[in-house]
């Protein structure tokens, strides 16, 4: 009967759990920028040998330069249709170092800020031009993007 009691709380624990996952499809991943292109001058900067990534997950876009930001770097809310990605609300990954009310991450204020990630606007617009489980594209209004899955 004991048994019986624990196994139906928990059946009912669990039945009350919301579990949230992740619909992301080919988007979700760790992405390395391989390759910018500036629109307006066709000019091209190969990203291959620099270690700057894009981590997608649920509804967070974590960006870093390795060799730069370490393990800092900034987070980005996003929203997504199918042809097309936006990015919000930036912070700056502070490791929690502070107790404000972000958890100690810091909003961004200056988009130059994630100009080395190829974000140039606090809130940005870039169209899917590709996307499967190993390459993705993106275009803003001033640049295309190249990434790799990594």
């Amino acid at each position: 009967m004991k048994h019986l009691l624990y196994t139906l709380a928990l059946l009912a624990l669990l039945a009350s759990c919301t579990i949230e996952g992740s619909d992301n499809g080919d988007l979700d991943g760790f992405w390395h920028l391989v390759q910018v292109d500036t629109l307006s001058t066709g000019g091209t900067t190969d990203m291959r040998e620099k270690r700057v990534f894009w981590g997608i997950q649920y509804k967070l876009i974590s960006v870093r330069d390795i060799d730069i930001d370490g393990a800092h770097g900034y987070y980005l809310r996003f929203a997504q249709t199918a042809d097309s990605l936006h990015t919000f609300e930036p912070y700056k990954d502070n490791w929690h170092e502070d107790s404000g009310p972000n958890g100690g991450d810091l909003p961004v204020s200056d988009a130059k800020q994630l100009a080395p990630y190829g974000i140039n606007n606090i809130e940005e617009a870039f169209a899917k031009e590709a996307l499967d489980g190993k390459r993705m594209t993106l275009k803003s209004k001033t640049l295309r993007l190249y990434f790799k899955r990594f």
